[in-house]
């Protein structure tokens, strides 16, 4: 009985995990090279100007969002494992008041404040671009709630058919409207498509899942004031924490700066992203099983997440100056050094579902502590480091805030329920991944292999051989790979 919990488990993880990795494969392939026409269209400049407003734009989500988005997964999921209509119905009707007033009201702000922000990172040509900012806090507020709400029923379908009409009206909106109006116009059209899929997610909830939101309800738990408390604080620290470097980089240096740092930066958090999209998935899952089943599949979990960053680390570094100068052009070449630096936050970033195990076991206080003091680290690293050597100190402070995270992560996980992480199971990968360096130095000068591209699918075949010899990957896992996927 227990192993066919097990599987059953596995496989809905592993069909989320299929749409949501989906997803993301497509909104990342997608925003990537959205990120690559806008930045040869805007030039270094202008890019960075985009990518400021961006930025605040995503702090001030942040703002309006307060924890509700993590809130309704974790109720939802709680109360949907139960058959709890009218709980789930009562808790979906809490938040979506908390979410209107608060995303109405930092919209607001942000448009009527958007001279005086201008000003403050002394550029006027930040006016319009901060004014459509305020137009995208709005619609993608109201697009992330729906989305975290099918989370929380983990219908993960429609997480990929949402990202997909999002991507796609950028694509219309925001290309067009760069090249007749520039960073102002990329904003704007950022703000149409989010707008866009919103109206496409109210569609689906209405047509197929009325019946969750209209009928009798039940007043929402008590815990839920405390709970959103706690997620205010960790969700807002975690955004924070994610454009803090690119907010300090344009009023510490010049919006330019920023233009160069967040074409490294996007390229690198595009595959941090693949690589953590389990978080997302695992949660909702997380929130359904013990302690003791949460620990004894972290292994495997841990395992699979090294077997892909470890090397990834080594190729980005290895490729850095080529990735750039294909990607961006010349005019870009100033990413490099970041881009180098930032590679490393993939190891941390490839076990980002470790700390969603405080939230989905009701401890987001735990959450709101570790994202909060990473935050404050990271700001005063950022202000340091960038004062002293520019954009790779942003990078710097990035990698080092990571690591940070994720050994309290670790550390605390044993302390508070006595999980613990084998350390084992990131041994054979690392070791894999060392060989493969050792491959990339000794063919990087040689006239044998000359092309770059040609030595790192040789470290690539390396790195399999040595993880095949050490049995890090065995007929085991290929075999539970297929049965979940069957």
């Amino acid at each position: 009985m227990v192993g066919m919990v097990f599987v059953d488990v596995g496989r809905r993880v592993a069909r989320n995990a299929i749409y949501n990795v989906s997803g993301l494969i497509i909104c990342n392939v997608s925003g990537l090279f959205l990120t690559i026409v806008l930045a040869r269209i805007l030039k270094p400049e202008y890019f960075g100007i985009y990518s400021l407003a961006l930025s605040i734009a995503m702090l001030s989500i942040a703002l309006a969002n307060l924890g509700v988005d993590n809130a309704i997964i974790r109720y939802v999921a709680y109360y949907v494992g139960r058959n709890d209509y009218a709980k789930i119905r009562g808790h979906f009707r809490y938040f979506l008041k908390v979410k209107i007033a608060l995303s109405a009201l930092v919209s607001t702000f942000l448009i009527f404040l958007s001279k005086h922000l201008a000003a403050i990172f002394g550029d006027e040509r930040l006016m319009i671009p901060f004014v459509f900012a305020g137009l995208v806090v709005l619609f993608a507020s109201f697009a992330n709630f729906l989305n975290s709400f099918f989370m929380g029923l983990q219908e993960f379908k429609y997480v990929l058919l949402k990202r997909i009409v999002y991507e796609a009206s950028r694509w219309i909106f925001v290309v067009p409207l760069g090249m007749l109006y520039l960073a102002s116009g990329a904003i704007l059209g950022t703000s149409i498509a989010h707008a866009v899929s919103f109206i496409f997610l109210c569609f689906i909830l209405i047509k197929k899942y009325i019946h969750y939101i209209k009928g009798s309800t039940k007043t929402a738990d008590r815990g839920v004031r405390a709970f959103i408390g706690f997620m205010t604080i960790a969700s807002i620290s975690g955004i924070v924490y994610t454009y803090v470097d690119s907010v300090m980089i344009g009023y510490l240096l010049t919006p330019t700066d920023v233009g160069y740092y967040r074409a490294a930066y996007v390229i690198v958090f595009a595959i941090i992203g693949l690589i953590s999209s389990f978080s997302y998935v695992l949660f909702p899952t997380f929130t359904q099983l013990s302690i003791e089943d949460i620990g004894r599949s972290l292994e495997r979990l841990m395992r699979y997440t090294s077997i892909v960053a470890f090397p990834s680390v080594f190729v980005i570094i290895y490729l850095s100056k080529i990735i750039i100068k294909l990607v961006y052009g010349n005019d870009y070449l100033p990413a490099v050094a970041p881009m180098m630096v930032l590679a490393f936050v993939l190891i941390p970033g490839a076990f980002d579902y470790l700390i969603t195990i405080f939230s989905a076991k009701e401890r987001p206080d735990i959450n709101a502590s570790i994202i909060t003091t990473s935050m404050i680290l990271n700001v005063i690293l950022n202000y340091v480091l960038i004062t002293s050597i520019g954009i790779v100190g942003a990078a710097v402070a990035t990698v080092i805030s990571r690591f940070f995270v994720l050994f309290v992560v670790m550390f605390l996980l044993y302390r508070l329920f006595k999980i613990s992480v084998n350390i084992k199971a990131i041994t054979k990968p690392l070791i894999a991944s060392a060989t493969m360096v050792a491959v990339l130095i000794v063919f990087s000068e040689s006239a044998i292999l000359a092309r770059d591209i040609i030595n790192v699918i040789l470290a690539g075949f390396v790195y399999l051989l040595i993880l095949l010899i050490l049995k890090g990957i065995t007929s085991e896992d290929i075999n539970y790979l297929r049965a979940i996927i069957k």
